[in-house]
């Protein structure tokens, strides 16, 4: 099972109260004498710490805050008895826990109504832990969740959380782990499914994922640009590490994606036609494009832009390389590289073939990597050209590896919003060197602009001998259910 620690919210999915707590307010807007609110404004005017939900429906000079509090949770106790345990809920409980995995229970609400209300559901027994809040103010859950995970030393690659909110989409990303939102719960199927995770409306479909160990990769390489297997031979080994899906990205090129197609018809694996932009910038910005239309006019006119201006930049980065004394030249190189694309990693395979460095690795390092002494600027499209392109094609389009940009988070949450102007869908939300923090930093971001997650190995063979197709450095896991998302963000699109 992918997941060892599911933390689970209380109100809204684990008990399905969100009518009932809209009751609870059109109560006290019934004993003030104003107008009642519907489900659908309630969903929308949902947000934490709560007293902003009151700020939508109550003037400031009625936000008494702890007569509003106790009004709510009398109303609230007194129809305690409409409100239940969600559909399925028992079972998901208990067959989590005899698969093995901790579950807690991480909620605003006053912690000792959670474990009171957990037993007297009859699914106490189901967790090692409940963490709610000293007082019934419905504040932030992160500052305790994140103590949580501090102090039992929980690993975020394997945990999930599993809540019905944008606050717990928050606290997930805040803690850098998965999440699933459920649809029933306090903000509706609308605002969920626009959130940019993934969603389901029922726990049968949660605990599905929970034990569906498929995994998926939308971020490789073949032949056809700086991978060492052609398209076919990559498709037969990721049909051998057993990958569900994956999608074929390569550099600036879609020359592979017939072959890939033709060699993926008698397998299991489902194929995502695909590429990767290296676009114009400032610093070192990829645009990843999937599901798109590879023989699309204007997607093929922005490639050949891309070749025609590709050969230049790979002479002026040969050129400094003998400048600095490297006896490296374009020739050799485009030997090596054996097709129509020559990139900067075939020249940095050949300085490794010539000894002048141990690794592809350390030659982008030292050597030819954004602001080395041998790089040379991109001249080809800006990132606007290549989100054009890709979503011309019908394809949707992710900022690859944000790391490199070597962006603070002010800085990257900027170039975010740009390119989301220019069409951008969403980021790799996973990648194969991203560190825990990375990975709680670029989706906290990607939230607050509303982009969804791809992710992928970055695979390229024997050139990047230490990554690997499915796992990249070993701990990489890309749930089918990310698949299942994006095929549910181009269907609306």
């Amino acid at each position: 099972m992918r997941y060892h620690n599911i933390l689970w919210d209380w109100n809204g999915t684990l008990i399905d109260d969100a009518v009932t707590s809209l009751n609870c307010v059109n109560d006290m807007l019934t004993e003030m004498n104003k107008p009642l609110i519907s489900l659908e404004q309630y969903y929308t005017y949902v947000e934490t710490p709560i007293i902003g939900f009151y700020r939508h429906i109550l003037t400031e000079d009625e936000l008494d805050f702890p007569v509003i509090s106790k009004s709510f949770h009398d109303s609230y106790n007194n129809r305690i008895k409409e409100t239940f345990l969600a559909d399925n809920a028992e079972i998901t409980l208990k067959t989590l826990k005899e698969k093995g995995a901790k579950q807690y229970i991480i909620t605003a609400t006053k912690e000792e109504s959670a474990r009171n209300l957990a037993f007297q559901y009859g699914v106490g027994e189901y967790f090692e832990g409940i963490f709610g809040a000293d007082n019934t103010l419905a504040e932030s859950k992160i500052e305790r969740a994140l103590s949580f995970f501090k102090k039992n030393n929980i690993n975020p690659r394997d945990t999930l959380f599993i809540g019905d909110t944008l606050h717990d989409l928050e606290t997930a990303n805040a803690l850098g782990v998965d999440c699933i939102l459920v649809t029933y719960g306090h903000q509706g199927k609308e605002i969920t499914e626009n959130s940019g995770t993934v969603v389901v409306d029922n726990l049968n479909d949660v605990l599905d994922i929970i034990l569906d160990d498929r995994a998926v990769d939308f971020h490789t390489h073949s032949t056809c640009s700086d991978g060492t297997l052609t398209p076919t031979e990559l498709i037969k080994h990721a049909e051998s590490v057993g990958l569900s899906a994956i999608a074929l990205t390569d550099h600036d090129s879609v020359d592979g994606i017939e072959e890939a197609i033709l060699a993926s018809k008698d397998t299991n694996l489902e194929f995502i036609p695909g590429i990767e932009f290296s676009v114009t910038a400032d610093t070192e910005i990829h645009i990843i494009g999937l599901f798109i239309d590879h023989k699309n006019k204007t997607l093929l006119k922005t490639i050949e832009k891309t070749r025609s201006q590709r050969k230049g930049r790979m002479e002026e980065i040969c050129e400094k390389l003998r400048a600095h004394g490297f006896e490296i030249t374009y020739e050799e190189a485009s030997k090596l590289a054996g097709g129509d694309f020559l990139g900067r990693a075939h020249i940095a395979q050949l300085m490794m073939n010539k000894g002048y460095v141990e690794t592809v690795k350390e030659a982008f390092d030292k050597y030819i990597g954004l602001n080395k002494p041998c790089y040379a600027v991109k001249k080809e499209i800006t990132p606007k050209d290549a989100i054009t392109a890709i979503r011309s094609a019908g394809g949707l389009a992710f900022l690859a590896h944000l790391h490199q940009t070597k962006f603070d988070n002010e800085r990257l949450y900027k170039l975010l919003k740009e390119l989301k102007g220019y069409g951008l869908n969403g980021i790799e939300g996973y990648y194969t060197e991203y560190s825990d923090e990375n990975i709680a930093e670029f989706r906290t971001l990607a939230q607050k602009l509303g982009l969804f997650y791809s992710g992928g190995s970055d695979f390229h063979g024997s050139m990047k001998p230490k990554v690997s197709l499915k796992t990249g450095y070993g701990d990489l896991h890309i749930p089918y259910s990310t698949l299942s998302t994006l095929k549910r963000l181009k269907s609306k699109i």
